[in-house]
């Protein structure tokens, strides 16, 4: 073989591993099935299982056309005009009580016995959002991607903004709303997602985390940012997302705040069927 064809054949090799590369980059953290739970028939919760944790994890924030097959009469209404409750944008004006209602009659009608849906635990969450590891933000290191929805140039308000246009000036499709490493969309902007644990003693009050598409002080965009309102309240930019773990394992409803996921086993479940 000639020079060139010895040039030509090194770089085909060197393509070859970089797109392995790649390709290594997006495998799923897990050869776990993911846990596809059919709500309708043409509606279905995909949620990825996450060995950090050991319990599954919604893919994206529950819609609101995954929320109506609980209740379908929701409305997440609007904001200045602009619709936040279109079957794909992420269900709004949801109190912490309605997320826990939805997460059991989501154990309850769809659980096959097998699974426990809940809200995810202050701690797991900040696990799934930093990917495990040690980072300020849900996407790393580096600036902001442009697909996460935070508030930017998009938005004609006179005030402080951030100086990037993420085409959302209010809640994105969940499938829009960018990913962090592991897969998961949405923990970093797009809406603030209720989560288990009680902020005070009685249990009145619950914590949020991810900050939201009217969010862009750098300070509510990190993962150890926490909010906290009583558990009736709604709002415009407040959502949620659910978890799933083996039925046995039993999680209590009322969680204190920064206490620890509870011990499960050392095995991940079998791959789930689809329900």
């Amino acid at each position: 073989m000639n020079k060139r064809g010895w040039l030509v054949l090194g770089s085909l090799c060197l393509a070859v591993s970089l797109l392995a590369g790649l390709a290594g980059c997006r495998k799923p953290i897990s050869d776990v099935a993911d846990l596809v739970v059919k709500l309708a028939p043409k509606t279905k919760l995909r949620l990825v299982y996450i060995p950090a944790l050991k319990l599954y994890v919604g893919k994206y924030e529950v819609t609101n056309k995954e929320f109506r097959c609980f209740r379908p009469a929701h409305n997440s209404g609007a904001h200045q005009q602009l619709s936040l409750n279109e079957d794909s944008q992420p269900a709004v004006a949801v109190s912490w009580d309605d997320a826990s209602a939805f997460c059991e009659w989501l154990t309850e009608t769809h659980g096959a016995k097998r699974w426990q849906f809940r809200l995810p635990r202050e701690q797991e969450w900040a696990t799934f959002a930093a990917c495990g590891q040690a980072t300020e933000y849900p996407w790393g290191a580096g600036a902001i991607p442009n697909h996460w929805n935070y508030f930017g140039r998009e938005n004609p308000e006179v005030g402080q903004k951030l100086d990037r246009n993420d085409g959302y000036r209010v809640a994105c499709p969940v499938k829009k709303s960018g990913a962090n490493a592991w897969g998961l969309f949405g923990v970093g902007g797009n809406v603030w997602e209720w989560c288990q644990d009680a902020d005070d003693a009685e249990g009145r009050t619950r914590v949020l985390k991810g900050a939201s598409w009217a969010d862009c002080a750098a300070l509510f965009l990190k993962i150890s940012r926490r909010s906290s309102y009583t558990a009736n309240y709604t709002s415009a930019s407040i959502g949620f997302r659910v978890v799933a773990e083996p039925l046995s394992q039993k999680p209590t409803r009322d969680v204190p705040a920064k206490t620890k996921p509870a011990p499960s086993s050392s095995h991940a479940p079998d791959a789930p069927i689809e329900q």
